[in-house]
């Protein structure tokens, strides 16, 4: 174990609980105590220390009615291996439906039977919490969901929890062939899926190595027999040393994404690029009438009428993320909204801003 990169205070922390939840407490009792030797000041941690202090009672012979044999040792051990889940993160404490939709206690995605994909779902039967993108025609489905993988190095029984991208496909009704995509190495994240209308391209954010920052927005070629081509990070014209994330399409190849790695109004802010099949604009700040100094995570455009939403914690209590409405200028707005700067026309309120932005092709 110590040639495969585990330390001592791992490697006795293991013994420990395995001999004691077996009642090898003599074994138990040892194995704890060279981990006191080598954990700070000498001191076990509580739950730890309690664990040690009953194993030295069951070692002493003496009879006693220690009101700790009633425990739940199991459980007790098992609360230290609770795992450190980065969907914890503030800005995964919700996901997106199938359209870039918040997903909400009232609400569903369109298509219902998603939720059996999932097994993060809450405590609410209405409710669940996962990204989810479809395909144009509806039939194949790419989701997050957390798994455990045992860490490179470190703790031995401890598995990390990783979030990967499943895909799904719907056969006569039913979601099947439910299987990982493998876009990033076995012990980073790949999330919040999202595919280009005519299902060639799927975004995603993951942390892999060769990010800019901690999350940066990829991009994977779906060729026809479904099979995946190697991830291409977006770039410094997208990504940022910070977070980047919640990618989303629009006007064919308009790519949302929030980001708090760049100059702006606060948390995250919304950006937005022209990614073409080999070539990228450099991303755009959606401005003041979208952003907010709060967290601004995603964002919905009209598509008969001319009123869209933001989703965003800039309300009264920013544990709450809500939408928040707007309208376009009738003046500005298209029933069609085709590129980038008819976008940008239709959100700015400014007149004077230069739309133009400097292309050029990826190496």
């Amino acid at each position: 174990m110590k040639k495969m990169g585990y330390d001592d205070q791992a490697i006795f922390e293991d013994l420990g609980n395995a001999n004691f939840l077996a009642e090898n407490y003599e074994n138990a009792v040892f194995w704890y105590t060279k981990l006191k030797d080598v954990s700070k000041n000498g001191a076990l941690k509580t739950s730890y220390q309690k664990r040690y202090e009953h194993a030295l009672v069951k070692t002493s012979g003496i009879a006693t009615s220690d009101q700790s044999d009633n425990d739940d040792w199991v459980a007790d051990v098992k609360a230290d291996y609770q795992l450190e889940d980065e969907s914890t993160n503030k800005y995964w404490d919700f996901e997106f439906g199938p359209n870039g939709e918040l997903i909400t206690s009232a609400e569903k995605p369109m298509d219902h039977s998603l939720e059996a994909l999932l097994d993060n779902a809450t405590s609410d039967s209405n409710t669940y919490k996962a990204p989810v993108a479809l395909t144009a025609n509806g039939t194949v489905a790419y989701f997050t969901k957390a798994v455990l993988i045992k860490p490179e190095y470190g703790i031995f029984s401890k598995k990390e929890s990783v979030q990967k991208i499943f895909k799904a496909e719907k056969i006569n009704g039913q979601w099947k062939n439910i299987k990982e995509v493998a876009l990033c190495p076995k012990h980073y994240s790949a999330t919040h899926p999202t595919i280009s209308e005519d299902g060639k391209r799927l975004f995603f954010a993951s942390n892999m190595p060769g990010t800019y920052g901690k999350y940066d927005i990829y991009v994977s070629t779906i060729r026809e027999d479904g099979t995946f081509g190697v991830a291409k990070n977006l770039g410094e014209k997208v990504n940022s040393k910070k977070n980047d994330l919640y990618p989303s399409l629009a006007a064919d190849n308009t790519l949302f994404f929030a980001s708090d790695g760049r100059n702006g109004y606060g948390g995250l802010d919304l950006h937005m690029a022209q990614v073409g099949s080999k070539k990228v604009d450099w991303s755009v700040n959606l401005g003041s009438d979208i952003n907010s100094k709060e967290d601004d995570f995603s964002l919905v455009l009209p598509t008969r009428d001319r009123q869209g939403y933001v989703v965003s914690n800039r309300g009264r209590d920013k544990d709450n993320v809500q939408r928040i409405a707007f309208t376009l200028d009738s003046k500005k707005y298209r029933s069609h909204l085709k590129s980038e700067n008819d976008i940008l026309e239709a959100l700015y309120s400014e007149n004077n801003i230069d739309y133009s932005s400097t292309v050029f092709e990826d190496e």
